[in-house]
């Protein structure tokens, strides 16, 4: 079966889009960018305090060495394809973790329908969580 292939923004290494995180900017009602968060974020929180995203998306590998390459030499900008202030990697590496234990979290309650996707992103969990140290 064909998996949907993306290129990471830090290393640009071309891998299948379920191994990779997936963040987009948060906007305010008004049009001004608000942060760079993790994608399940926004599905679940940010409609609620009145924040929208824009279609566009950056992938980066579960590496904490990608997401801080990504973010200083501006990885970011390139896949939102705009100009960007700078992004705080310690608190996006974090705010994925966050956002990938809560959807597994709400998905678990919900039933066995999502039992696969609850799978992908446990194995996405994992592979954040054994990559710490590691140069991608």
């Amino acid at each position: 079966m064909h998996a949907p292939m993306r290129t990471c923004v830090g290393c640009r290494a071309i891998r299948p889009q379920a191994e990779l995180l997936r963040t987009r900017i948060l906007l305010a009602d008004g049009g001004e960018q608000v942060q760079v968060v993790p994608d399940e974020y926004i599905r679940t929180c940010a409609k609620r305090h009145g924040l929208s995203a824009r279609g566009r998306s950056a992938y980066v590998c579960p590496a904490r060495s990608c997401l801080e390459r990504a973010a200083r030499r501006g990885g970011f900008a390139r896949g939102f394809a705009r100009k960007m202030p700078a992004v705080n990697p310690t608190a996006l590496w974090s705010a994925h973790g966050d956002a990938l234990a809560g959807m597994i979290d709400l998905l678990n309650r919900s039933g066995s329908a999502a039992a696969p996707r609850v799978q992908r992103l446990a194995a996405l969990a994992t592979a954040m969580r054994a990559a710490v140290g590691r140069v991608c």
